[in-house]
């Protein structure tokens, strides 16, 4: 008996670690039929729902082709002008990870790569990319497609 509790409390703090996720919750509905999330200050990772939120992304997913737009903490759609010209996204699956890139399109108005095929649903997509000497990081969680 003492054993099952002691695993149910362990899996529930584990629950309850991953559910914090990484910035504020986002309620805003997409703008180009994505996955919307906070993106914070990447030294602030670690802080889950009390990290400030600094933007809003949203990751578009069609097929292997990846689209990140950035929208201020109004979703107003934000220049990419004074952004890093490349971002460094990681697609995360249950024990494997996958980097790939996306690049600044000539219009600046989202960035553009393409990623592996998963292999599992859901999975989930980290970036990094930065303002200046700011490192931005944002987190796509259960993502299905």
């Amino acid at each position: 008996m003492k054993i099952l509790s002691l695993l149910l409390l362990t899996i529930s703090f584990q629950t309850y670690a991953h559910d914090q996720g990484h910035g504020p919750a986002i309620t805003d509905e997409s703008m180009q039929g994505g996955k919307v999330a906070a993106i914070i200050d990447y030294k602030q990772v670690n802080e889950g729902r009390k990290a400030k939120m600094l933007y809003k992304g949203e990751l578009v997913i069609e097929g292997l082709n990846v689209k990140l737009y950035l929208y201020d903490k109004n979703m107003k759609e934000v220049s990419l002008n004074d952004f890093s010209k490349t971002v460094t996204a990681t697609q995360l699956e249950r024990g494997r990870k996958t980097t790939f890139k996306l690049s600044k399109k000539s219009s600046k108005k989202f960035y553009q790569g393409t990623r592996k095929k998963n292999k599992r649903v859901p999975y989930n997509i980290d970036i990094q990319f930065k303002t200046g000497k700011t490192t931005l990081f944002g987190a796509f969680d259960g993502l299905d497609k």
